[in-house]
């Protein structure tokens, strides 16, 4: 696709450039919200590690966000995190969406839990700050990451992916095709909760049938796309410019057989910023109904 290589060589150009020097907004913490399952658990001590090493804000608390599982407990008391059964978060749970892939190669399956947790991020429900970083599981942040700056701007790290149904579904949800050089499909992102609320009553407004910002999107979403809906695109493009400042995010995809401990990633990918283990490099299966892809 021409789009797709197009910006794949701009990301090359503009992340082999100096980063724009950043401070981190003083006085300012944040939370840190990462979905997960059981199957995540092998790789989360690396990502909380990165998290606590690579973060420059003070974190108030570490959420994990899960079906009930007792191993998803036990972890969270072990690694000093707080556990949040995700059916309490939105009065409804996966179970109760119906969003299942009606063609393609996809047709039957099952995406409510990936749209689910997508709208996990968007409720503005957890933590007790203004701001929280939502993080996936298998995200290692290897050297120092800025989300607020010192004249409050929210920094977005960006990569190359593209997607062109994240902006149809934006067009149907906000009224606007968005123009971006870059995705802000990074596995990160810093939300606001005061810039959620009126995404929420935009999206409300824009929609017009007295449906909830969530319900909106469940109903926007084409059961025809297997991945046609993008939190991190949506906020991202809804923040304004001279309320952000982008950063490549000089991101390294690995396999699980690439896995180490958290010294060891460091000197290996010394050029990155963060290591991933996304779930479509590491399965049979291309996707599942968690998988964000």
């Amino acid at each position: 696709m021409i789009i797709q290589k197009t910006r794949h060589l701009l990301y090359l150009l503009w992340s082999g450039f100096p980063a724009a020097a950043v401070k981190p907004a003083p006085g300012v913490s944040i939370d840190v919200v990462i979905p997960a399952i059981e199957n995540d658990l092998a790789i989360l001590p690396l990502c909380i590690e990165g998290l606590r090493k690579n973060v420059d804000h003070p974190i108030n608390n570490i959420y994990l966000v899960s079906p009930h599982s007792q191993a998803i407990v036990d972890f969270a008391n072990r690694y000093d995190v707080k556990f949040l059964n995700e059916a309490t978060l939105l009065g409804y749970a996966p179970s109760d969406i119906d969003y299942t892939i009606t063609a393609g190669s996809h047709k039957g399956l099952n995406r409510s839990g990936w749209i689910f947790q997508q709208l996990v991020k968007l409720s503005g429900r957890i933590g007790t700050g203004r701001y929280y970083l939502a993080i996936d599981a298998d995200h290692i942040l290897l050297k120092p990451h800025i989300f607020i700056t010192a004249d409050q701007k929210k920094v977005f790290y960006q990569s190359s992916e593209y997607n062109a149904p994240y902006y149809k579904n934006i067009k149907k949800l906000l009224q606007f095709y968005p123009v971006s050089w870059f995705s802000y499909v990074s596995h990160k992102m810093i939300f606001d909760k005061e810039e959620l609320k009126n995404l929420h009553r935009e999206i409300e407004t824009n929609n017009g049938t007295g449906l909830s910002w969530d319900k909106v999107i469940i109903e926007s979403l084409d059961s025809d796309d297997v991945s046609g809906f993008s939190e991190f695109e949506l906020f991202g493009n809804y923040v304004a410019a001279e309320h952000k400042q982008l950063l490549p995010w000089k991101e390294k995809m690995l396999t699980k057989n690439m896995l180490a401990d958290y010294e060891s990633l460091q000197r290996r990918y010394p050029k990155y910023l963060s290591v991933t283990f996304p779930a479509y490099l590491n399965k049979k299966e291309v996707v599942s109904q968690y998988d964000h892809c």
